[in-house]
């Protein structure tokens, strides 16, 4: 009975996982919908995935309208082009994995002729299932940091490439353009559909940027809009102001990846300092043996 219990458990866990861990069908909405994301946060995407991944998403996308968390997690998915209904799943399976395995461990252990109590399965339950909801969205936060990074280091070669075409004699809605066709990075890309899909819409670039800043939670994207629109409604020099703003996020990347280092070097600091006591132990312990042996 314990072996069929046993392998009842594993067979479900191994569907489980495999369930949540294959790669979703795209649909031609899906991909439709990536390509062309709209400027406006909240405003109406298509929801593939079939019926079910469309019915979490008009549920998820109903409750970020309302919480700031949900809102966070919300766009931290669409930064890292998660779908959804993809993301529900996979913290789905990860919730029942983590239901599952303390089970299926109390189980292995007496099958092993291990007497352990069924308090420690209960134990390792109420553990386990918190941890395994909780995984998902820390990774998920730390990727959309990481993908947030990346994009205000893009964003500091944008502005540069920007300069050198103003400098050229091209105006800025055509420098503003020009700089997005040189890399294929997702960055560049998404800032040229942005400004791609309003000059199509008839909007102002510094309003796409603007937009696109805010629904992404970029704030040097908003500020870099700002001084897009002194130029275009103002007449502002917009060389002299995109150059300052170049360097300004040069020296903002510097000060984090030097920050950043500093951390390392302290967290660095424990380890290292239990492997020096783990090797002064190891070298004293035979001439601390033998001044024992001899009393």
């Amino acid at each position: 009975m314990t072996v069929v219990v046993l392998a009842t458990c594993i067979g479900l866990g191994v569907l489980g996982i495999a369930y949540g861990i294959r790669r979703p069908r795209v649909t031609l909405d899906g991909m439709l919908d990536r390509w062309e994301r709209p400027l406006v946060p909240g405003a109406p995407r298509s929801e593939p995935g079939g019926p079910g991944g469309a019915v979490v998403a008009r549920v998820l996308d109903s409750r970020w309208a309302d919480s700031r968390w949900l809102g966070s997690v919300g766009c931290d998915l669409d930064l890292v082009g998660t779908l959804p209904e993809a993301f529900a799943t996979r913290v789905l399976a990860v919730t029942c994995l983590g239901a599952v395995a303390p089970l299926v461990l109390w189980l292995l252990a007496s099958a092993a002729g291990l007497d352990l109590p069924a308090a420690v399965a209960l134990l390792l339950f109420v553990v386990a299932v918190p941890t395994a909801v909780v995984l998902p969205f820390l990774s998920l936060s730390r990727r959309a940091a990481e993908r947030r990074r990346h994009f205000r280091v893009v964003i500091g070669s944008f502005v540069d490439l920007v300069v050198l075409s103003l400098a050229g004699g091209v105006g800025i809605d055509g420098a503003l353009h020009a700089a997005t066709g040189v890399s294929p990075d997702w960055a560049v890309q998404r800032l040229g559909r942005a400004l791609s899909t309003a000059r199509d819409g008839g909007t102002t670039p510094w309003a796409a940027l603007e937009a696109l800043g805010r629904e992404l939670r970029i704030p040097e994207l908003v500020e870099l809009a700002t001084t897009v629109q002194l130029a275009g409604t103002e007449g502002a020099r917009i060389r002299q102001s995109l150059a300052a703003r170049s360097a300004s996020l040069r020296r903002h990347e510097q000060a984090e990846a030097e920050s950043a280092a500093n951390a390392m070097t302290e967290r660095l600091f424990l380890p290292g300092g239990l492997l020096l006591v783990g090797f002064l132990l190891f070298i004293g312990y035979p001439a601390f043996h033998r001044i024992l042996g001899g009393f």
